[in-house]
């Protein structure tokens, strides 16, 4: 026990004086850093009192560890303090602990002098900084930082820190802690980079809460970037000055794009061909497409240099030119395509014809509804044509038909259907429409109302024989003249006019050729005259049929018929005419066609004031009748008779469809009076085919409320003007049904005259000069003609108009660079 005792009090008396000389060591350093130290110590544990009862558990917990090993055993005590005495060779090597696996700072630098270095390694060049990064933090030993309780310590710094936090480094001069990331890289001034960390109470709360610090972390991702950073910094600046560069080459070739898209809109706008028969450098003449753009250079000095100097993309070339000509095509049915999608309904027109090449074209269009700003518009969009010649049987048309629609995303709001020409198309059996409408229930199939007119009157002049006979030598007449030059000379000198062509398929043609004969009736039998009377300068086939005509115009029977029918054509053509007009809704249709048909009926009751003026005219023409004057009159009475009689059956046979489209009368805004004061419905019920479009409760509401309005029957004349009061006026969701309505009404076609519109283009298009063109090639420029309106919209906003057009022509595989990086 007293061996014991001793050894105890001389561990605790050995503690006492490292304690003491430990303890004024550091009153010695500490007077010099007191101050600062004490505040940087402020500012880093500012937010200690606020630390979480975990971080307080996590403390209490180290120091329970550390007071464990603190407690010093006598005997052992006294074994250790007799072998120190007798080895101090081995006291060196015990005392010393095994660290971490770092090593330690150059041994020819004191710490502090090492730590110092490490803060100024802001002012380090690369290699230098590279090196004290390889070297690693200092490690050392902190024997003298110690937690002191009055003469006794109670915590010392345990090396095991340095395993735990790898970015903890020490000075064993100062026995202080610092950050190695935060002493390289750090700008902020603390605790871990100035004085150093020497409270060994809190060390873990400190430590935590440094390593949260976004100071802290951004060093350590500067420390383990460090290298690479360098090196990306200098790829980034040199990919940064390629892309520079890349960028300003494809500036300059997007402006010359600029000339070429200029050049193929104006060409394919104005119907022109791009190509010609010798395009070498040495013909006098390249094409259109070629001169066209050297005259653009005369007064470009960018584009000359470039078809000077260009050798990968001169942009003359026909590849070019067909891709230019499909790029703007494509931005032009991409506008298509984004008002149809907007649209609630549509409707598809659909027509054939055999081109200059003897290649069946088909041409498809779609019509729909608008909306602006300011209004909403009627709009019929040619889509293209496709050759149909393998195959122009229904189901292959049928087929097509719905792969156009599907193209458009429009099967399921497609509410009717209008066809024209191909009697596969009309036919009623293995008709197209049938099969479109499988897809399609509401396609509601339409025939071309102005189709249906020329048919009725070309069936009313085939059923009378002396109708029959007396239009074909009408229009014998008319080739008389244009089969032979001089013959035509002489028709121009005497009369000073030529005669209309008549065309089998257009009967207001008819109407024209018929009108001059009536004009000219005494001076074209002047000029048969002047044949008969100059047999020598004439062959015996023109003097037989001279003097054939000359008779024939000579009857008073002919004049008869003349007159009968041009005052039937003043009556029919007004009504074409109406018909022809591609945005006249069919609301307006039907009630001219019921008018037109009324006005037929009433002639019949003028009869006697209309054989009173064909009297007088033949009396001026000096025209006379053999024969009873009462028979006479008698036989052209019934004949006139017949003749009106035949065009009224033929037109009512003709649109009796008008039940179906009882519904158009609902917005029949010179009726909104009368329905105002009773609603019918029946017309509600014509619409029961769109039945899925429509909440018929809702709809009758809004008619009734629109009905009442005075100031709606005031403004409003005609479905069109009514959407468009909806549209200016905010109206639109106020009566949501009743604008569809509208819309609907507006949609259904009346006519096929725009794709028979795409057919005289398609004939100016591809001529005998221009038959070398490809079929895609030529449908993009029928849409470029055909949509011009819309192409100068869409030039408005220039600058847009060339970024689409550039973006689909990159498209396709370019060797010349186009786009921004």
């Amino acid at each position: 026990m007293d061996v014991k005792e001793e050894a105890y009090e001389a561990g605790i008396n050995t503690m006492e004086v490292t304690a003491v000389n430990i303890k004024e060591e550091e009153r010695a350093w500490e007077s010099v850093h007191h101050d600062k130290e004490s505040r940087l110590i402020k500012d880093e544990d500012c937010e200690v009192a606020s630390s979480d009862i975990k971080e307080e558990a996590e403390e209490t917990s180290v120091n329970t560890e550390m007071h464990k090993h603190n407690i010093v055993d006598p005997v052992n005590l006294k074994l250790r303090s007799e072998s120190l005495q007798s080895d101090p060779k081995s006291t060196k090597e015990i005392s010393s602990v095994r660290t971490c696996e770092d090593p330690p700072p150059p041994t020819n630098q004191s710490g502090e002098s090492y730590i110092s270095k490490l803060k100024n390694f802001s002012k380090m060049d690369f290699k230098s900084k590279q090196e004290v990064i390889n070297n690693r933090r200092p490690t050392p030993e902190l024997k003298g930082l110690l937690q002191t309780k009055g003469q006794k310590a109670n915590r010392s710094f345990q090396t095991e820190w340095y395993t735990r936090k790898d970015w903890l480094c020490g000075c064993p001069t100062r026995n202080r802690l610092y950050c190695f990331p935060c002493l390289l890289f750090s700008t902020c001034d603390n605790v871990w980079t100035n004085t150093g960390y020497c409270d060994m109470k809190n060390l873990p709360r400190s430590l935590c809460k440094h390593e949260r610090s976004t100071t802290h972390i951004q060093s350590q991702i500067a420390l383990k970037t460090f290298g690479t950073t360098r090196i990306d910094l200098a790829l980034n600046e040199q990919r940064r000055l390629n892309i520079s560069i890349h960028n300003a080459k494809v500036k300059e070739n997007r402006e010359i794009l600029k000339d070429l898209i200029n050049a193929a809109c104006f060409l394919a706008k104005q119907e022109l061909t791009f190509h010609g028969n010798d395009e070498s450098t040495s013909s006098s003449n390249r094409g259109n497409y070629v001169e066209l753009l050297h005259a653009f250079a005369e007064k470009d000095e960018r584009l000359a240099r470039h078809l000077e100097t260009s050798t990968v993309f001169s942009g003359l070339s026909n590849r070019i030119q067909n891709d230019l000509i499909e790029a703007v095509g494509d931005v032009i049915r991409n506008d298509i395509k984004k008002e149809i999608n907007a649209a609630p309904f549509v409707a598809v027109q659909v027509d054939e014809t055999t081109d200059v090449t003897n290649k069946a074209q088909i041409s498809v269009i779609l019509r729909y509804v608008a909306k602006s700003e300011v209004a909403c518009e009627v709009k019929e969009a040619f889509l293209g044509f496709d050759d149909v010649s393998d195959d122009r049987r229904a189901p292959a048309v049928a087929k097509y038909v719905l792969g156009m629609l599907e193209k458009y995303n429009c099967v399921e709001k497609l509410v009717a259907q209008t066809y024209d020409g191909a009697s596969v198309m009309a036919s009623e059996l293995n008709e197209v429409q049938a099969k479109v409408k499988e897809k399609a229930p509401t396609a509601m199939f339409i025939h071309c109302y102005a189709h249906e007119l020329n048919v009725v009157l070309l069936h009313s002049a085939k059923s009378i024989p002396e109708c029959r006979t007396f239009f074909k030598t009408v229009e014998g007449l008319a080739s008389f003249f244009s089969n032979s030059t001089t013959r035509t000379h002489l028709l121009n000198n005497v009369v000073k006019r030529r005669l209309p062509r008549a065309a089998p398929t257009k009967w207001c043609s008819n109407s024209r050729l018929l009108h001059t004969i009536s004009l000219y009736q005494s001076d074209l039998r002047g000029v048969f005259r002047i044949m008969s009377e100059n047999p020598d300068s004439w062959d015996n086939d023109t003097l037989m049929m001279a003097a054939g005509y000359d008779q024939w115009l000579s009857n008073a029977s002919t004049c008869f018929l003349i007159m009968a029918y041009e005052g039937i054509f003043s009556d029919t053509d007004a009504l074409f005419r109406v018909l022809q007009n591609k945005v006249m809704d069919n609301v307006y249709c039907c009630a001219r066609i019921r008018d037109t048909i009324g006005v037929v009926e009433r002639m019949r009751q003028e009869f006697d004031a209309f054989y009173e003026r064909f009297e007088q005219k033949c009396t001026t023409l000096g025209l006379t009748d053999s024969g009873s004057k009462q028979s006479v009159r008698d036989k052209r009475k019934q004949m006139f008779f017949n003749i009106l009689d035949n065009i009224s059956v033929q037109m009512k046979a003709r649109f009796d469809h008008f039940g179906e489209l009882a519904f158009l009368n609902l917005v029949n805004c010179t009726k909104f009076n009368a329905m105002s004061l009773h609603f019918d419905e029946t017309k509600l019920q014509s619409l029961s085919k769109y039945a899925r479009f429509f909440d018929f409760v809702r709809l009758k509401a809004d008619l009734v409320g629109l009905y009442s309005s005075q100031t709606v029957r005031n403004e409003c004349k005609s479905p069109g003007q009514l959407l468009s009061f909806l549209v200016q006026k905010d109206l639109m969701q106020t009566v949501p049904e009743a604008t569809k309505l509208l819309q609907l009404v507006l949609t259904v076609p009346a006519t096929t005259v725009s794709v028979e519109r795409s057919f005289s283009a398609l004939k100016r298009l591809k001529t005998y000069s221009q038959n070398r063109t490809d079929p895609g090639q030529l449908s993009s420029l029928a849409i470029i003609s055909i949509e011009a309106e819309r192409l100068l919209k869409l030039k408005e906003n220039k600058e847009d108009f060339y970024k689409k057009v550039t973006e689909i022509f990159v498209e396709k595989d370019r060797r010349m660079d186009f786009i921004y990086k």
